[in-house]
């Protein structure tokens, strides 16, 4: 409800000075900060001259200039933007995705409305839902609403738009006719250089006969090493990729049971411990308790409890990551290690930003 129609909470922010004020005001400024998080659109026009609004409305300068602001995502105007999108990606996403997932994005997307980024949002959007029309994932659901649940994820960390628009279109390179080419011309060179950075180089780069050819250990190493050299040029892989394996995470449930460890078992050896590495704690708790869930029997569950199992796992896969760092002589070199260490400053900048904001 807007301040005006509540006129205790108007007295209460005109208040100079007195108990109300200084310990009931940043309850209230608190509470509306969240009401905001949790899904309103935008702020609404009657917290224009609140302090917090204020603080919102001014773009994060640590996430630099993104490159989707001067791309045709973000200028062309409908019929210019309809000659340069492929054909394999033409079309609306209204018919693709359901309303409440669309509804659920938009909300979460909140913070980039303010900045007239909902265009390239939305363009986004029907670019992966067109490209993936026809897939489906293992428990029947379309396609897209992987990549649309990897970007709500994303905007629940408030990104900036050009890791949204790449956490819509991080599968369209892998499991689709466009190219990153395409998704350079459409969305600019950020977009893609993520996209390029969460894909897997055995898809991109090699011919079927040299895949065949390849021992499993080798593709996987190969997939990490290019994964990891992706990483330490930009903190925003990371994100994407811990939200992508988080999303896949939620829904493992569908996979055979020799997948489901498999997928366990490198999310506790790679990604628990990139989440640790950049700071992102949230992902680092919930990646490893649905990895554990997913490794242990039901009776070793219930006998020690999830909580010592994830503590067990820990020691038991401690090192995996740190030793590939060292062991690979690409890695090494370009010590990638430390790069990755450094972006934990820019988590640390983005997430106190975001904190100081809604504090205020």
């Amino acid at each position: 409800e807007s301040l005006d129609s509540r006129p205790q909470l108007r007295d209460l922010l005109k208040m100079k000075n007195g108990f109300a004020r200084h310990r009931l005001l940043p309850f209230v400024s608190v509470s509306l900060c969240a009401s905001l998080q949790m899904g309103s659109l935008r702020p609404p026009h009657t917290m224009s001259s609140c302090r917090c609004a204020r603080v919102m409305a001014v773009e994060p300068a640590h996430l630099g200039c993104t490159s989707i602001v001067g791309a045709p995502a973000a200028l062309a105007n409908a019929s210019a933007w309809t000659q340069l999108v492929p054909v394999a990606a033409k079309g609306r996403a209204s018919g693709l995705v359901s309303t409440a997932l669309l509804h659920s994005l938009r909300r979460s997307t909140w913070y980039l409305h303010e900045y007239g980024h909902f265009v390239a949002i939305q363009r986004a959007v029907d670019v992966a839902a067109s490209a993936h029309r026809g897939q489906l994932r293992k428990n029947g659901d379309p396609f897209i609403t992987h990549p649309i649940e990897t970007a709500i994820i994303l905007a629940e960390l408030k990104m900036d738009i050009d890791t949204i628009a790449a956490g819509l279109l991080h599968d369209t390179v892998e499991d689709t006719p466009l190219t990153l080419t395409d998704l350079q011309t459409m969305f600019g060179s950020s977009v893609s250089a993520i996209v390029q950075g969460d894909s897997k180089t055995t898809k991109l780069e090699w011919s079927r006969e040299s895949l065949a050819a390849l021992d499993p250990v080798e593709r996987r190493e190969l997939n990490h090493r290019s994964m990891l050299l992706a990483m330490g040029a930009d903190w925003r892989v990371v994100v994407v990729k811990l939200a992508d394996r988080l999303h896949n995470m939620r829904t493992l449930q569908f996979m055979p049971r020799h997948k489901q460890v498999a997928i366990a078992r490198e999310t506790i050896e790679i990604f628990v411990p990139l989440a640790r590495r950049v700071g992102i704690e949230q992902f680092e708790y919930e990646l490893l308790s649905l990895a554990v869930d997913y490794l242990f029997p039901q009776e070793l569950k219930g006998l020690f409890g999830l909580k010592l199992l994830g503590h067990w796992a820990r020691v038991q896969f401690w090192g995996v990551l740190d030793d590939f760092l060292l062991r690979d002589t690409v890695l090494s070199e370009l010590d990638v290690q430390a790069q990755l260490s450094s972006h934990r400053r820019r988590w640390e900048t983005h997430r106190n930003y975001w904190a100081a904001a809604c504090a205020r």
